[in-house]
């Protein structure tokens, strides 16, 4: 696998010979090659696993006894990391987003923090295990209910819990976008309590082109540093982009500044999830300078958006030729921890 990196994923439903287990199709984005099943282990056994911006993946598998047992495995070097079993109550869903905080997972305050994709809730694990003294850092998993506030159904119905949606660790940190005038960092340092402490700050959402309403945004972290991508649509129309555009977090400011140029770089971007990360692209024999994102935000198809940001060019790669693939989730990155 570690030469075909970064790879991007169609996790689907086995129908063959009536097999339990899902399938992965693997596409080489360096290679532009197809494979199928390199790793079987991932999803073998009903494993669930869950990718990282940092590379690292979280495999959770399930156990005879009343735990599970859960690791960190690196596509790469296929090295593992061992972590706290997860206990019988602890019940995570499949569609959760997942990164560590560090992008050295080795890092001594490194975490693994899930966040749910249906309710307020954020689990975190200390890497390499914790100092006993319970909360983020005491040895085990922790479920934290977060409140940021409600979000307004139209209707007239009651407003729901909102919920962290696209997330970027930067230096310790997690950062995320609490509305359209400020933004949130989540420090799991500086408590007291053995609490995650959440700290807002001023900083304006960026505005789309005139004529251009709606649109997807990732926050990505690069070299240290927080970036905003936005795949921006004509009206209302997903199927029809209008732009895409690149910032980077000024904290001087705390202002998103307008970026032509990421340098040596690939942002990758999830649909599923609104996770994004990055690469070094010529370690990759990849060009930098680039964007690829999964071109329809509708349907489950195979087009593959990469995007030149200096030129902005698009190029649309069909990454496979299978009809009636019954996905298990959104296509997802597998890439080299940095």
């Amino acid at each position: 696998m570690s030469s075909c990196l970064p790879l991007l994923v169609f996790q689907h439903r086995n129908h063959v010979n009536n097999g339990d287990d899902d399938q992965m199709l693997m596409f080489s984005i360096s290679q532009m090659t197809l494979r199928t099943n390199m790793e079987p282990d991932l999803v073998a056994n009903k494993n669930m696993c869950w990718t990282t911006p940092q590379g690292w993946m979280l495999v959770v598998s399930p156990s005879p006894s009343s735990a599970t047992t859960a690791w960190l495995w690196n596509p790469r070097t296929k090295e593992k990391i061992a972590l706290p079993d997860f206990e019988e109550e602890h019940d995570i869903p499949p569609g959760s987003k997942c990164l560590l905080t560090h992008r050295d997972a080795t890092h001594p305050e490194c975490l693994v923090v899930l966040f749910e994709y249906k309710e307020p809730n954020m689990w975190c694990c200390k890497v390499g295990g914790g100092d006993g003294d319970g909360g983020v850092h005491g040895g085990g998993w922790c479920c934290y209910t977060y409140d940021i506030g409600d979000y307004e159904v139209p209707g007239g119905e009651p407003p729901t819990k909102d919920l962290i949606s696209s997330v970027a660790a930067v230096q310790g940190e997690i950062f995320f976008i609490s509305s359209a005038e400020d933004m949130c960092a989540i420090n799991f340092s500086s408590s007291t309590d053995h609490q995650p402490e959440f700290q807002y700050f001023d900083a304006c959402m960026v505005d789309f082109p005139e004529g251009m309403n709606s649109g997807c945004s990732w926050l990505v972290e690069h070299d240290d540093e927080l970036y905003l991508a936005c795949v921006i649509f004509v009206g209302f129309d997903a199927d029809n982009i209008g732009a895409i555009h690149v910032y980077k977090m000024d904290f001087s400011t705390e202002a998103w500044c307008s970026v032509r140029d990421i340098g040596d770089a690939v942002f990758l971007l999830e649909g599923g999830g609104n996770m994004g990360a990055s690469c070094q692209a010529s370690p990759l024999g990849l060009k930098g300078n680039q964007i690829y994102f999964m071109k329809n935000f509708n349907a489950d198809d195979a087009d593959l958006c990469v995007f030149d940001i200096e030129s902005e060019q698009q190029e649309i790669t069909r990454v496979h030729h299978h009809e009636h693939l019954n996905l298990c989730r959104k296509p997802f990155w597998i890439l080299p921890p940095s």
